[in-house]
C-alpha cells in the first residue's frame, strides 16, 4: 500500500504532485499533467493547496509555477516526515488507525462524534481501510482491529515511523521506561544500540504498550512460525527480562511467550540486535537460518560471493529473511519509492545487477508475497549487491548521522564519493558527537548539534538532495 491511500483525494492529489516534485525537481506542466493524470486546473489548484498548506504550517516547502516551467524548493531543515504529516493528519483514515491504536475499539456512533463525520462516511471509510489492511492480513470488524497481533504491531510501526514528528520521538525517548527497555536490550546484547536502533525500539515498544490493553490476541501465527526457537538460548535470556520491557504492566497469564516472541521476531528482522548477537541466534539453526543459508547458496551460484562472506553482508541477508519470513506487507511513503525504474542513470553503476537481483528475488518462494514488501527487499537486495561489487574500503568528510544500518552508511558513503568527483578535499565518515564538520547530512529526527550547517535528508539520499548538499558544500 502507498501512504497516500489513507489520505483524502485532494490531499492525496496534491501529495502525488509533491512526490513528483522531490524526484524532480524541475519539470513542466505539461510533464506533471502526463505523470499524475489530473488536468492543468486540477494541478495548478493543487500547486497553490501544498503553498498555502505549508505557509500555514510554517513548512519550508514552496511549488514555483511560472510559464508552464514548475520547480519545488525545500528548506534544508524540512524533515521528509513533516512533508508526509502535512497531507496525512487530518485524513478519516490515518485518524480512525490512531484511534484504534489508543482506544482499542470503538462504537460507531461515538466515532463519528469524535471524527466529525456521517454514519455513511465513516462506513465508506471502514470499507477502503480493509482493503488496505488485507495486504498484512488484517481487517477491522465490530469496531476492533482484527488479525495476528504481529501483523498489527508491524503494520503500526511500518505507518509511525514515517509520519512521527521529531517531538514525538524526543518525548517518547525521555521517558523513564524507554531508557530501561534500551538499558535491559544493551546488557542482554553486551553492546550499546545505535541511535537509530535505539527509535525504532521504543516506537516498537510505544505500540506494545498500548496493545497490550487488547484481550485475546492473536498469537498463533508467530507462534507458528517461531516454533523452533522458544528454547533459544538467545530468546531464553529475552524472556527471563520480560518485565523490563513492558513498563512494568501486566501481561495477562499465558500470553507471556506470545508477546515476548513477537518482540523476539521484531529484533530478529529489524537491525535492531548487534552483528555478534544475530551471529550468535543465526548459530543454533531454525527457519531463518535454513532460508538465510538458501540465499547465499543462490547468491554464490550467482558469482556474487566468494568463499567467505563478509559478517555485514551475511547479517543484512539475515534481516531481508527475516522481513520475508515473520512479517506481511509494506507501506511505500510514496509511488517512487523502492521502484527500480526509477533509479536515477547518475546512481547506477557501470554494471546494471537488476537483472541478476530478480533472478535470484524469484528463485526464492519466501520472497514473492505479492505484496509491496516485496519491492522493498528486492530494492535493498539490489543496493546490497552494488556495494558488494563496488565497496573498495575508502571512506571520504562530511559526517554522517543516518538511523540506518553499516550497508546504507556505506552505500550513502559511495554515492556522495561519487556525486562530489573524489574530490580528495572532502571526507566522509560516521558522526561522532566529539567531532567539528563543515556539514553534517543526517535523517535523525531527534538530531541535535549546535552546529551549522545540517541537511535533513528528505528520501534515501536521491538528487535532490545530492544537489542541495553541493550547493551548501560549494555555495
Amino acid at each position: 500500500m502507498y501512504l497516500g491511500d489513507l489520505m483524502e483525494k485532494a490531499e492525496a492529489g496534491q501529495f502525488l504532485v509533491l512526490s513528483f516534485l522531490l524526484q524532480e525537481s524541475q519539470t513542466t506542466l505539461k510533464a506533471l499533467m502526463e505523470e499524475t493524470g489530473f488536468s492543468k486546473a486540477t494541478v495548478t489548484k493543487y500547486i497553490l493547496f501544498t503553498n498555502e498548506r505549508a505557509q500555514t504550517v510554517g513548512l519550508d516547502v514552496q511549488i514555483h509555477l511560472q510559464e508552464e516551467q514548475v520547480n519545488l524548493s525545500v528548506g534544508a531543515t524540512t524533515k521528509g516526515r513533516d512533508i508526509r504529516r502535512l497531507f496525512l493528519d487530518n485524513a478519516v483514515k490515518y485518524q480512525i488507525l490512531l484511534y484504534l491504536l489508543y482506544h482499542q475499539q470503538f462504537q460507531a456512533h461515538q466515532l463519528v462524534q469524535e471524527l466529525m463525520v456521517s454514519e455513511a462516511t465513516l462506513g465508506r471509510h471502514l470499507s477502503g481501510l480493509n482493503q488496505i489492511l488485507s495486504e498484512f492480513d488484517l481487517s477491522i470488524q465490530n469496531g476492533r482491529l482484527r488479525g495476528p497481533e504481529h501483523q498489527i504491531r508491524y503494520f503500526y510501526f511500518c505507518l509511525l515511523r514515517k509520519v512521527w514528528s521529531s517531538k514525538d520521538w524526543g518525548n517518547e525517548m525521555q521517558k523513564p521506561e524507554r531508557r530501561r527497555e534500551i538499558a535491559s536490550l544493551e546488557e542482554i546484547c553486551g553492546a550499546q544500540l545505535s541511535s537509530g536502533q535505539k527509535l525504532d525500539l521504543i516506537l516498537w515498544n510505544h505500540i506494545s504498550q498500548q496493545r497490550l490493553r487488547v484481550n485475546a490476541c492473536q498469537f498463533q501465527v508467530i507462534e507458528d512460525k517461531m516454533r523452533g526457537y522458544f528454547d533459544n538460548i538467545f530468546y531464553l535470556r529475552l524472556l527471563r527480562k520480560t518485565p523490563s520491557f513492558f513498563a512494568g504492566q501486566h501481561i495477562p497469564l499465558g500470553t507471556e511467550d506470545g508477546e515476548m516472541m513477537i518482540f523476539f521476531s521484531f529484533l530478529l528482522s529489524h537491525r535492531i540486535l548487534p552483528l555478534h548477537t544475530m551471529e550468535y541466534i543465526l548459530g543454533f539453526g531454525g527457519r531463518l537460518a535454513d532460508l538465510l543459508t538458501q540465499l547465499i547458496q543462490k547468491m554464490k551460484k550467482e558469482g556474487l560471493l566468494g568463499g567467505y562472506t563478509e559478517d555485514h553482508v551475511t547479517y543484512e541477508l539475515s534481516q531481508f529473511c527475516g522481513q520475508v519470513y515473520l512479517f506481511k506487507g509494506y507501506i511505500l511513503q510514496d509511488r517512487y519509492k523502492y521502484q527500480l525504474e526509477n533509479r536515477h542513470p547518475y546512481l547506477l553503476m557501470e554494471h546494471d545487477f537488476k537483472e541478476i537481483a530478480e533472478e535470484i528475488f524469484h528463485a526464492l518462494p519466501a520472497f514473492q508475497q505479492g505484496t509491496d514488501l516485496d519491492k522493498k527487499i528486492l530494492w535493498e537486495l539490489l543496493q546490497l549487491m552494488e556495494y558488494m561489487a563496488e565497496n573498495d574500503g575508502h571512506h571520504m568528510r562530511i559526517g554522517l548521522d543516518v538511523t540506518a544500518g553499516f550497508l546504507v552508511f556505506s552505500r550513502m558513503t559511495a554515492i556522495l564519493k561519487r556525486y562530489l568527483e573524489y574530490n580528495r578535499f572532502i571526507t566522509i565518515e560516521a558522526y561522532d558527537p566529539s567531532r567539528h564538520y563543515d556539514l553534517l547530512v543526517t535523517n535523525n529526527p531527534i538530531h541535535k548539534k549546535d552546529q551549522t550547517p545540517v541537511y535533513y535528508l528528505k528520501n534515501d539520499l536521491d538528487m535532490e538532495d545530492l544537489a542541495a548538499i553541493r550547493q551548501i558544500l560549494f555555495a
